[in-house]
């Protein structure tokens, strides 16, 4: 068996060590919670809010990048993908359509900080502002801190029409439509761990799908999701 040269162990020993330094600005995070949604548009004029809580599930994959090489503050990139569902009620009551949609969507932070949140906080308050001044200030910074987020994306929607009531004539229809997905909200941590590896955070997004119908007309609904999250960072 031939042993590698010097030159030859150096180079692999760089390529794990800058791997290795990349893979810490990975992070994995599971969301899920309640989703709350309102028709809109051509849906908004033949439906009403129908179950008021319907579930929601996210798995999102991100990476930081800094803006300087001096700094730990940047913004983060992500791929999500996610489950929503929905229900609504026809406007006569005679019927209820029950949306399931499965959406992949890219998402942006444009404040992140790749460390311990409390580190990066001091870095950006001031002591020489008043205490009644800090407080709002710290709320503030600490409201899109590693939270405020903008996502775009499209979702693959399964929507079926049943009966609401006992018609034993009603023929259950299924429609499949292509939607696009624009949302914001904010994912506050609530806790990170010592070693910085595991943080949870609070969810309040609030999106909008939206698709084109048969006739050419434009429906969609409102998706605002309330939960929580669980981030493991690599």
């Amino acid at each position: 068996m031939k042993k590698l040269p010097l030159f030859s162990i150096l180079i692999l020993a760089f390529a794990f060590q800058n791997a290795t330094a990349q893979l810490d600005k990975l992070a994995i995070k599971f969301n899920t919670g309640m989703s709350f949604s309102k028709p809109g548009d051509d849906l908004g004029e033949v439906a009403d809010k129908g179950k008021a809580m319907q579930l929601f599930a996210s798995l999102e994959g991100s990476y930081h990048v800094n803006y300087t090489k001096n700094t730990k503050f940047g913004f983060k990139g992500a791929a999500v993908i996610g489950r929503d569902w929905a229900n609504f009620l026809a406007a006569d009551r005679s019927t209820e359509l029950k949306v399931g949609v499965t959406s992949a969507k890219l998402r942006v932070y444009p404040l992140s900080y790749n460390g311990h949140i409390d580190d990066g906080l001091e870095q950006l308050l001031s002591d020489d502002l008043p205490l009644m001044v800090q407080i709002p200030v710290y709320i503030g910074i600490y409201s899109v801190f590693n939270s405020l987020h903008f996502d775009y994306g499209v979702g693959a929607g399964k929507i079926l029409e049943t009966a609401y009531v006992d018609e034993v004539n009603f023929q259950d229809e299924t429609v499949k439509r292509t939607m696009k997905y624009f949302g914001w909200g904010f994912q506050p941590q609530i806790f990170q761990s010592d070693s910085e590896k595991w943080s949870c955070n609070a969810v309040f997004d609030f999106g909008k799908y939206s698709w084109k119908n048969a006739n050419g007309g434009t429906s969609s609904f409102k998706s605002n999701h309330v939960g929580f999250g669980v981030q493991y960072n690599f």
